[in-house]
């Protein structure tokens, strides 16, 4: 049995900074792309600074609104659960006084209007229902494994980065997919301690 732990809002609010400061500390964007520029010869993707901007700037949202999502999965893990729905009415409230302090200290830091923080939940919301369909569909597929959605990530990645060449682009950011939840949880295990 887990010990018991606090989790305490503040600690959202240092994740969020985390978040903010390996994504451009990190470069994770400027390495994606490099990476994909290289591997597949689409030097002419890149498009000058402007261009790379961009990409920096859209798709550090993207990896964002991955990052909440695999965050938001793997909290009751913190009081020993698999999914929210199992946790007490405290430890529910804790996980909800955590994200609301994650996302408010996002939009802080990044200085966003009431129309960037409407846009930014609206997607939230968008990712997340993906993740109930999927976890959903998990759970009343009896007969072994259900049919594999794709995550909005990897289109709306794929898309932004070559969409003359979206196979190879989705290709691409599948991969790069899992490595964003890999440093979501990683990053959660730095904050949380």
């Amino acid at each position: 049995m887990p010990r018991a732990r606090k989790l305490f809002p503040i600690y959202g609010s240092a994740l969020a900074n985390n978040m903010l400061s390996c994504i451009e500390r990190d470069r994770v964007v400027d390495r994606f792309v490099a990476a994909y520029v290289a591997q597949n010869d689409r030097r002419g993707i890149l498009g000058g600074p402007a261009r790379e901007r961009e990409l920096a700037d859209t798709m550090g949202r993207e990896i964002l609104l991955a990052m909440i999502v695999e965050v938001n999965e793997i909290l009751p893990a913190f009081f020993g659960k698999k999914l929210k729905s199992k946790l007490k009415s405290e430890e529910k409230e804790a996980v909800d006084a955590f994200s609301r302090e994650l996302l408010a200290a996002m939009a802080r830091a990044q200085n966003w209007n009431g129309e960037d923080r409407r846009q930014f939940r609206r997607d939230l919301a968008f990712y997340s229902e993906f993740c109930a369909r999927r976890e959903m569909a998990a759970k009343t597929n009896k007969r072994g494994k259900a049919p594999e959605e794709e995550a909005p990530f990897i289109a709306r990645v794929a898309l932004l980065l070559d969409p003359s060449m979206l196979e190879q682009a989705r290709r691409a950011a599948r991969k790069f997919y899992g490595n964003v939840g890999q440093i979501a949880r990683k990053l959660l295990r730095q904050t949380l301690g």
